[in-house]
């Protein structure tokens, strides 16, 4: 098979390129290198709409999607963790060094330097976690790619600087190092990820040779501590899982800029479990407070001018001037979307209606499995707790919030993606009997597959929805077209807005999760798909609706 591999053209970008290209020539595929380059005013509108990217991978992600390479590699570390509709990574290749290098004049290790030495880093991360360790000393911000900054070094005007071990290693300038920092890593340090188009099976079946399970799973695990929390690129947080066996051992921290404060947390688990264990790791560090010593959502000013020639496309909100329905009350995803600079109309179309029953608790099981946060209020509101010693399975991390929320301790999660496939695909082997509380609505997914695999899984409808009365100001906005989006947060929400608002020609619709899509679909709604229903997820399907009209209308 030919493959065409878009890559950046800094020296590390085309070594890490070409370790993946020689991998795929070394399985029988043929390989060119695409240098992907600055293209000025040419197909602009798409990359603004990409605002949201890592400014390394922005105009390689672009260029998969206008097909004019078929995969690209990324440094990890460098992708948001929000991924873009329509592209996948189809392989991370084994791991290297993960570990920050001091390189110092003299050959001096950190301790070493003298009072008042001047230290070049770029990273907020490492800044917080040096000032911890040297006080004394002064952290210069320097830019540039490796050869720039090492010349920084005496006799430049630094006397140390701070990078990445794994990109020393790959450009053969390990012999720079002076000492390597025993300090948490950015999420994702020294792996790689090789992405290509979600639809091009044939370039994800090749991909898979590259594929390193482990690695996979420890950089999974980082990110998705990253992903819980929130965090912006210049957040000083830092996470670094190690692989023993089939375990992991995770760890994670939040430092203070000043380096006076920290938060970090440790956890083991099963690798299979990556993504679960570093979102309930992120939960433990925000409950020891990790949000008081420092923004978790810290950007730092725009570095797009340094790479691309029209840097003001990119200098305005990504969502500026698009209004946004969102059926349900406020809350941290419409929040999310006002900050991107979108006009958001936060209105319920319906309502939850508690269930009679005549039971007075939750019946007795061996699991119970709640599969929507809604389901955690009906039980508040019944007045029933789940028993103790009752192992909990949340759907998603937001149900696992309001379990948590509620005192419960929650033994598994899926991930991110939040449905009942993921939930049932988790599930554990054995026997035993399973409760599943929830909507009279649900889906029979998980009581059905459970009991395929030898599980007395039994659902227990305790609510039902039924629509709300629409407001005069919401109809007659709708109406006029004065709605520029939706999003569907769950199926039921869609079929309501179907039977009582119908659909605009031209309404860009975002569906929250796999589930919704579906019921969209069947409704011959056209949909994004937010990949993870979180904030990041919702915004780059926004983003992907308005660059796929941006790129129509240039047509």
């Amino acid at each position: 098979m030919r493959l065409r591999l878009g890559t950046r053209g800094s020296d590390l970008a085309v070594t890490q390129s070409n370790t993946v290209a020689e991998a795929l020539r070394a399985a029988g595929h043929e390989v060119d290198i695409v240098i992907v380059r600055t293209r000025g005013d040419k197909e602009r509108g798409s990359l603004t709409a990409l605002a949201g990217l890592g400014v390394f991978a922005a105009e390689l992600r672009t260029a998969l999607l206008e097909g004019e390479c078929d995969l690209a590699v990324h440094s990890y570390k460098d992708l948001p963790v929000a991924g873009v509709p329509g592209l996948v990574v189809a392989a991370v290749p084994e791991r290297e060094d993960p570990r920050d290098a001091l390189c110092a004049r003299d050959g001096l290790a950190l301790a070493e330097l003298s009072t008042g030495s001047r230290i070049g880093t770029g990273s907020p991360r490492r800044v917080a976690q040096l000032r911890a360790l040297r006080p004394d000393c002064e952290f210069v911000d320097i830019r540039g790619n490796v050869g720039t900054r090492l010349a920084r070094v005496a006799p430049g005007d630094l006397d140390a600087v701070v990078l990445a071990t794994a990109g020393l290693n790959r450009l053969g300038l390990a012999g720079a190092i002076t000492e390597h920092l025993e300090i948490l890593p950015a999420p994702g340090q020294g792996a790689l990820a090789v992405e290509c188009r979600s639809d091009d099976d044939a370039t994800r079946e090749a991909l898979a040779v590259l594929e390193h399970p482990a690695t996979r799973a420890a950089a999974d695990a980082e990110r998705a501590v990253l992903a819980e929390l929130g965090g912006g690129c210049a957040a000083p947080i830092g996470a670094r899982a190690e692989a023993d066996g089939g375990i992991l051992v995770l760890q994670a921290g939040v430092f203070a800029a000043d380096g006076v404060s920290s938060v970090t947390e440790h956890a083991t688990f099963e690798a299979a479990d990556a993504v679960g264990a570093g979102r309930g790791l992120a939960r433990r560090l925000l409950e020891d407070g990790a949000a008081a010593i420092t923004r978790l959502d810290e950007s730092r000013e725009s570095r797009l001018a340094e790479f691309h020639d029209d840097a003001s496309l990119w200098g305005v909100e990504p969502l500026d001037g698009l209004t946004v329905l969102v059926p349900r009350p406020s809350g941290p995803l419409s929040e999310a979307l006002q900050d991107a600079g979108a006009t958001v109309w936060c209105e319920p179309v319906q309502r939850i209606v508690a269930l009679s029953t005549r039971l007075d608790a939750l019946p007795a099981a061996d699991w119970v499995a709640i599969t929507s946060a809604s389901t955690v209020g009906v039980l508040r509101d019944l007045g029933w707790r789940i028993p103790e010693g009752t192992r909990i399975a949340a759907v998603g991390p937001a149900t696992a919030r309001a379990l948590e929320d509620d005192g419960y301790r929650v033994d598994l999660v899926p991930g991110a993606n939040s449905s009942a496939e993921d939930l049932l695909a988790a599930w554990p082997e054995g026997t035993g009997s399973v409760l599943v509380p929830g909507s009279a609505r649900s889906r029979p997914v998980l009581t059905v597959g459970l009991r395929e695999r030898g599980w007395e899984a039994r659902a227990l409808p305790i609510y039902t929805t039924e629509p709300v009365e629409h407001t005069g100001s919401l109809v007659l906005a709708w109406n006029r077209r004065e709605i520029d989006a939706v999003l569907v947060t769950s199926g039921s929400v869609a079929e309501v807005i179907d039977s009582s608002l119908g659909w605009p020609e031209d309404i860009m619709v975002v569906a929250l999760g796999r589930p919704s899509g579906q019921v969209l679909e069947r409704l011959g709604v056209p949909a994004a798909v937010a990949e993870t229903q979180d904030a990041a997820g919702v915004l780059a399907a926004f983003k992907h609706l308005l660059a796929t009209r941006r790129h129509e209308g240039e047509k």
